[in-house]
Parts: structure tokens; C-alpha cells; sequence
């Protein structure tokens, strides 16, 4: 056996007594301790009885364990990360790695990989990979029987590779099958561009995801927009994952003049209020693309600019993603991320599990292939398909509102 048993066995249970004492009343130290007791007794069986057991790897036992507690929840939202996952979710955050371009998340009633949003430009999206779509298969192996990190890491391989993938989606009634060719991806979170209108040039912004640079990105693009002249701004938001809220503040503070941008509420009722930190640009009329790809901090940054009359907001519904996750530390390296609060929009709206509906609606298209509208995932300077229907729709919408 790889650890000393009894001993782990102590540490584990005196790091269960001591959350126990912080549980609150509705659930009590002994309530906790009787539902622990299958428990102990499954893993002392194992440890004593079980015919290998001289080749068990503890650690991978409370892996399975943890991961197995958090799913119970039925959160998709709340999961377990290994000590190993750590330093490819850095990879991912922070600079390039080798996979299909999506943002997942696990979906416990499916036992599936649920993809948050495709990354506009990568090889999922060109693929034809949609918000909400559930991966039940990685290379002919069902998802339900992997945990949420295997999955992750075998759609994640080498740039080059292909993977195999069958999916669930929402109004059809067979399988989706999809290969699909690994690239490096790469991060740019802020491209932009010009167009030229009938009433003047407008500036547009695609914001990809709220990483730790999105900020200091839009404001180099708005910089170089204003610089310009335009008498409009879009901000195009489809497909955006989300990511950081300070990131999200920032990027509304350059609109918002003063007033709150986001609100959160925690389990206890507890509220904690964010306000605009000032804004930097001039008053435009403004537009905001969404569709069911845009996600937590994309949502904040639209709630805020639509509670607060800044934008017209075009599209579909947004995903409505509109909880919290807190990163807890664990002593064996890994982390647990819980659902912890949920995010309000400045006029109160939790838009959890509802999302954010558009002034003004957007026919999205059924169809499959990206591949004649693609823009470069790499590029920061973009030119801008004018005969998207969005494009059309939120130009159309902007014009109006320029005198």
C-alpha cells in the first residue's frame, strides 16, 4: 500500500471533525458524522479486504471520492480539480495549449461534458460545436464513466491529432458525431476593427473571453478606435466563456460613468456590491452581441450595460451563468471549486439558469460549418463579416440610434 492506512484514516477524520464545527445549525456535527459512516466502513473494507490491496493508490481513491461528493451536489458548476489538472488549467488561462478550443463544464444529469461556449475561431466553433452541446463520447469511450478531469485531458493532445466525439444536442433526436483536428490555442482575448456606415465609421470589438489581460486589451482597442473617429461602438460577445469578474468591472468601468456594475449574494444573504471605477471613453450609442455561448462575465458586462440603458443589446438569449465559484485549497494540492454566491445584475436580476434576454432578437443559424466565416483566432486587427446576420442586425439596430 502506498500510505500508511490508520494514519491517513485519522488525518481524514479529524479534518472532518473540524468542518463539522463550522457547518451551520441545519446540519449538525453528529448528522455529519452518521453520513460519513458508510463511508468509513466502504473504505475500510477496501483497505483490508480487497484482494490488491497492497497496489491501492490512496490518492487516486480520494480523487474519485471528492470528485464523486461535489457531483452529488447536481451543480454543474461546482467541481473537484486533482493536483495534476492544476497546472493545465494555468496552460489554458494563461497561455497556449493543444485541444479543440471550448469551455466546459460537467453536466451531472447527462453524465456529460457540457460545452459552455465554443472559442470563436478554433477549430470546435469551425467544427460547428455549439453552446449547450453534451459530449457523451471522447474517442468511442463513454463520458459517464471517466471523471471530469479525464474527460477534459482526453479531449486535450497533441496539435495535430484528431479526436472523436459524439454529442447530444438539444431538438435533435440522434447522436452528432465530429472529428475534430487539435491546434495550439492560442489566447488573444480583444480583437477590433472598422465599419464604414451610411451615418459614419463604426468601431467594433470582439472580446473572446475575461482573461487577465482583457482589460489592458480593450483599452489599447478603444484607444485605437476613439482615435479614429467613430460615431458607434459594438461589442461583440458571442461565444465569449466568461472569466475573471475584476476583469469584467474593469472593462465596463470605460463605460459606466458611476453606479454599480455587479452585485453578488451569497448563501447566507450577504451581499457585496462592485461599482464602476469611472469611465474613460466618450458617450456613444453602443451595441452588445450576445447568443447562448455568452457567459458569466460576458453577462455581467452585458447586464450592466443594458440595466444601465448604455447599449441596446442584439441576439439571443445568453447561457446564464450567473454563479460563483470559490477555489478552496485542499491539503493533498488539489483544489475544490464551489458554488458559493450567485451574480445580480445592477437592477437585481439574478439571471442564474435564465440568462439575459436581447432588446432585439437575432435568428441564429442552424448551420453546421464556420468554416466561410472564420476569423483568425490569432489576429487583433479583424476584418468583420458584414453579412453575418448579427452583424446586420446590431448594425441596423446601432444606426438607429445615431441622430
Amino acid at each position: 500500500m502506498k500510505k500508511n492506512s490508520l494514519g491517513f484514516i485519522v488525518i481524514l477524520a479529524a479534518a472532518v471533525v473540524a468542518i463539522s464545527w463550522l457547518l451551520s445549525a441545519a446540519v449538525t456535527p453528529k448528522e455529519v458524522n452518521t453520513a460519513l459512516e458508510p463511508f468509513y466502513q466502504t473504505l475500510s473494507y477496501i483497505l483490508n479486504t480487497y484482494y490488491e490491496k497492497d497496489e491501492i493508490d490512496l490518492n487516486k481513491l480520494m480523487d474519485y471520492a471528492i470528485d464523486g461528493l461535489v457531483k452529488g451536489l447536481g451543480d454543474d458548476f461546482s467541481y473537484y480539480e486533482n493536483p495534476e489538472s492544476t497546472e493545465e488549467k494555468q496552460i489554458e488561462l494563461e497561455g497556449e495549449y493543444g485541444g479543440l478550443g471550448i469551455e466546459v463544464t460537467y453536466d451531472s444529469e447527462y453524465k456529460a461534458i457540457k460545452v459552455i461556449s465554443p472559442m470563436y475561431g478554433t477549430p470546435a466553433w469551425r467544427t460547428g460545436l455549439k453552446a449547450g452541446d453534451r459530449i457523451v463520447t471522447i474517442d468511442d469511450e463513454p463520458v459517464s464513466e471517466m471523471t471530469y478531469m479525464e474527460a477534459v485531458r482526453k479531449l486535450r493532445g497533441q496539435p495535430g491529432t484528431t479526436v472523436r466525439i459524439k454529442v447530444l444536442r438539444e431538438n435533435v433526436e440522434s447522436l452528432l458525431s465530429f472529428e475534430i483536428v487539435r491546434e495550439v490555442i492560442q489566447i488573444i482575448p480583444v480583437k477590433h476593427a472598422f465599419i464604414e456606415t451610411s451615418k459614419g465609421r463604426i468601431g467594433y470589438t470582439l472580446i473572446t473571453r475575461f482573461g487577465a489581460k482583457t482589460s489592458q486589451e480593450m483599452a489599447e482597442a478603444l484607444d485605437d478606435i476613439f482615435s479614429k473617429g467613430i460615431k458607434g461602438l459594438i461589442i461583440d460577445l458571442r461565444d465569449n466563456p466568461g472569466g475573471y469578474l475584476n476583469s469584467a468591472i474593469e472593462v465596463a468601468s470605460y463605460f459606466i460613468d458611476n453606479g454599480i456594475i455587479v452585485k453578488t449574494k451569497n448563501a447566507y444573504g450577504v451581499e457585496e456590491v462592485y461599482e464602476s471605477k469611472g469611465n474613460n471613453y466618450p458617450n456613444i450609442p453602443m451595441v452588445v452581441l450576445v447568443n447562448g455561448g455568452s457567459a458569466s462575465a460576458a453577462e455581467i458586462l452585458t447586464g450592466a450595460l443594458k440595466d444601465h440603458q448604455i447599449a441596446r443589446v442584439v441576439g439571443t438569449k445568453t447561457f446564464g451563468k450567473g454563479s460563483v465559484q470559490t477555489g478552496f485549497p485542499l491539503n493533498n494540492g488539489g483544489t475544490l471549486y464551489l458554488t458559493t454566491a450567485h451574480y445580480m445584475t445592477p437592477s437585481g436580476k439574478d439571471i442564474h439558469r435564465i440568462g439575459i434576454e436581447p432588446d432585439v432578437f437575432v435568428e441564429e443559424s442552424t448551420d453546421v460549418s464556420h468554416e466561410s466565416v472564420v476569423i483568425d483566432y490569432t489576429k487583433k486587427v479583424i476584418d468583420v463579416n458584414t453579412e453575418d446576420p448579427f452583424i446586420i442586425k446590431g448594425l441596423e439596430t446601432l444606426l438607429e440610434l445615431i441622430e
